[in-house]
């Protein structure tokens, strides 16, 4: 059994009562961590042009970009591109546009402390982010 609820804007009241049922049956739901069609395109066009252009070139290259193939020179930073996904990612939960529990489809790659070596997009998430990027349709 699968079901979906949308509350838009419910009371205080509502919003308690409703977690507090669904905090019964904790062990049977299963949150939804999908990126759809449309939730890629929406956050795809949410983002600012260098956030944009790390989802393109990973989905187009198979779900990973070097980040050398990012930087314009070999001085060029990347710092602060993908923060703004992350960003993004948060206002969408904020704004209703998808459930809190998406995290962000682009994973950081590197040693740690100092620069990305390059920018990763699970498997599953690839086909709908490359959609989203090379033709973002807005019908949502």
């Amino acid at each position: 059994m699968r079901i979906t609820i949308t509350v838009e804007e419910p009371t205080g009241d509502f919003q308690k009562k409703l977690l507090a049922l669904l905090a019964e049956h904790t062990a049977d739901i299963e949150p939804d961590t999908t990126w759809t069609k449309e939730r890629a395109e929406r956050l795809y066009l949410a983002l600012p042009t260098n956030a944009r252009r790390i989802i393109k070139e990973a989905a187009n290259r198979g779900g990973y970009v070097s980040a050398d193939d990012l930087r314009s020179g070999e001085d060029s930073s990347l710092r602060g591109h993908s923060a703004a996904i992350k960003r993004a990612v948060d206002r969408g939960a904020r704004e209703g546009w998808w459930p809190d529990t998406l995290e962000s489809p682009v994973q950081a790659q590197g040693p740690g402390f100092g620069k990305v070596v390059g920018y990763l997009i699970p498997e599953d998430f690839v086909e709908v982010f490359k959609r989203a990027a090379n033709k973002p349709s807005q019908d949502w």
